[in-house]
């Protein structure tokens, strides 16, 4: 967990072009395979439902104050739906890179559509983080930065994420550590975060 001082507002679109995967892991471009990844995921959602909880309770939010949230690689919009249902006045702006995942995501956040919004952007290029208007008083992401592999892109993702969080807000993210948790805590203070500390070591993966 990082907290912040910090800039901004809601959302735009840039241009859509092919999401790149640098291992070939993926093909977010393709509908049938967004489809079929997501449900995959549905399967381990009961698992991380903890470590959603745990972002929820650490939030420095009561349940019924009114809070915009930017979750970054959002995909369908799992860790969002969760945070939506228990803080009833929250807002979030969705991140992701994909189009068709993006597509997934308002479907099955369509119950929410007024509170919630979608910006494609590909946060693995330089500058994605002007398409976004902030500041937000949580950002947070669930298994996604580690897509980009490039330890140089991770360091410039946080970057950039700092200047989106408001003062007294933070930025929360659960994911895989590779590089190493020490490098990517190290990355955060660089980026300007203080108080960076691990909230949960699984080992593989971690919440910071």
């Amino acid at each position: 967990m990082v907290f912040v001082q910090s800039l901004q507002y809601w959302g735009l679109r840039c241009q859509k072009r092919k999401i790149p995967d640098p291992w070939n892991h993926h093909d977010w471009d393709s509908k049938k395979y967004v489809t079929n990844w997501a449900e995959r995921q549905d399967e381990r959602e009961v698992e991380r439902r903890q470590i959603f909880q745990l972002i929820a309770d650490t939030l420095p939010y009561d349940h019924d104050a009114k809070f915009n949230i930017l979750d970054l690689g959002a995909g369908y919009g799992a860790l969002s739906l969760f945070l939506l249902d228990r803080f009833s006045k929250a807002t979030a702006v969705c991140q992701d890179g994909s189009d068709e995942m993006a597509k997934l995501g308002r479907q099955r956040l369509a119950p929410l559509k007024t509170r919630v919004k979608y910006v494609l952007c590909d946060f693995s290029k330089p500058g994605w983080s002007r398409k976004i208007k902030g500041p937000f008083g949580v950002v947070v992401s669930s298994i996604a930065i580690h897509n980009v592999r490039a330890p140089e892109t991770i360091r410039a993702i946080y970057g950039e994420t700092f200047p989106l969080v408001k003062t007294g807000g933070c930025f929360l993210n659960f994911d895989r550590m590779t590089p190493s948790l020490k490098d990517q805590m190290k990355w955060l203070g660089e980026a300007g975060f203080s108080e960076v500390q691990c909230l949960w070591d699984g080992g593989r993966r971690a919440l910071i």
